[in-house]
Parts: structure tokens; C-alpha cells; sequence
């Protein structure tokens, strides 16, 4: 092989959407059924979010704060800052391979995984903060595409959550070098 070739430069988005696309096309399509899916896309979007329906919202906003709880290793928790919402605000409209990982994704943590790691017959959404930390847990620890879910939803949820202004002075960063310009004030001539 010649050194000198050049190699795909691996994106975040890069990355986050081939992970998410192997991770939906092998575990939500055949695992959940059509029923269970047009129901969780028909629960209707808010008027806040930008891509995410109002279920998916509230599945997202379960797994982040299960990832970064208030007051874990930070005062600032993933709903003190409404991470999903963050997320969905990010997330483009183009990446439709993306989207739909983020959503299959999701539909499997809501209707899968709390029967497959904790044997409830319930969904994630509605499990308390223990049980849901436990299942996140599980998925890591299983291998192959539960991992995967659970690494990508990782993933998502730490960036966007240190990338957030808030989130900077409780890891010791003061912000870009650059700062931003204050705002033009006229003088009073």
C-alpha cells in the first residue's frame, strides 16, 4: 500500500451517522414491529422541536438524563440544559440515514430494552432513574449492536452536553480564546 494516500477524514458526523445507520438497519427494524413503529411516529411533534416527534423527545430526554444526571459528577444535569432538545435543534434535516438511526435507536431503548435487561414490561421512558442507568449498563456490557446503541447515544449525549456554554466552568474551561465582541452601545454625544 503507498503511504501517500490519503485517508477519509472520520467526522464526528461521520462517524455518529455510520454507527447509527449499522446500529438501526441491524437491531430496530427487525425487532420492533410496524404497529409498535407508526405509533411512535404518529405521537405528533411539538412545536419546539425541529425533527424529533414528542415521543421520541421524551425517550431522548430518559437516555441523556440516565447518561448525565443532575448533580452526578457535575451540578448540571442533561435536563438542566434540555439536552434532547439540543439535540434535535443540531441533528440536520438532510442526514436522513442519521435521523433515522437516532430514531431506531430510540424506538429500541423505549419498547426493547427494558424487557431484554431487566426483564420489564415497560417503557424505558417510564422507568425510574435506577432502572434506567441499569439497562444503559446491561447494553454496554452485551456486546454487538446493544453496545453500539448504547455507544452512540453516549456518543451524541456527551457532546452536545460539553459543547454547552453551561456545562464549560465545571470542567475548568473559560471559554473560546477568542471571545465574542460585546455589543455595539452608541454614545451619547
Amino acid at each position: 500500500m503507498d503511504n501517500n494516500e490519503r485517508l477519509p477524514s472520520a467526522t464526528r458526523r461521520l462517524f455518529l451517522q455510520r454507527s447509527l445507520i449499522a446500529m438501526a438497519a441491524v437491531a430496530a427494524a427487525p425487532v420492533i414491529g410496524a404497529t409498535e413503529l407508526k405509533a411512535t411516529a404518529s405521537a405528533g411533534a411539538t412545536s419546539d422541536l425541529k425533527l424529533l416527534s414528542a415521543a421520541e423527545y421524551r425517550v431522548l430526554s430518559a437516555v441523556t438524563d440516565a447518561i448525565i444526571p443532575q448533580g452526578g459528577a457535575f451540578p448540571v444535569g442533561a435536563l438542566d440544559i434540555d439536552l434532547a432538545k439540543r439535540i434535535d435543534h443540531h441533528l440536520r434535516e438532510e442526514e436522513t440515514a442519521l435521523i433515522e438511526g437516532v430514531r431506531g435507536a430510540l424506538m429500541f431503548l423505549e419498547h426493547k430494552a427494558p424487557a431484554a435487561f431487566a426483564g420489564k414490561e415497560v417503557r424505558f421512558s417510564e422507568l425510574d432513574g435506577q432502572d434506567r442507568e441499569a439497562i444503559l449498563i446491561a447494553m454496554r456490557e452485551a456486546g454487538g449492536v446493544p453496545t453500539i446503541i448504547f455507544s452512540a447515544m453516549r456518543g451524541l449525549s456527551i457532546f452536545y452536553f460539553y459543547t454547552h456554554e453551561d456545562t464549560w466552568p465545571h470542567i475548568g474551561y473559560d471559554g473560546p480564546l477568542v471571545k465574542r465582541p460585546n455589543p455595539v452601545q452608541q454614545m451619547g454625544v
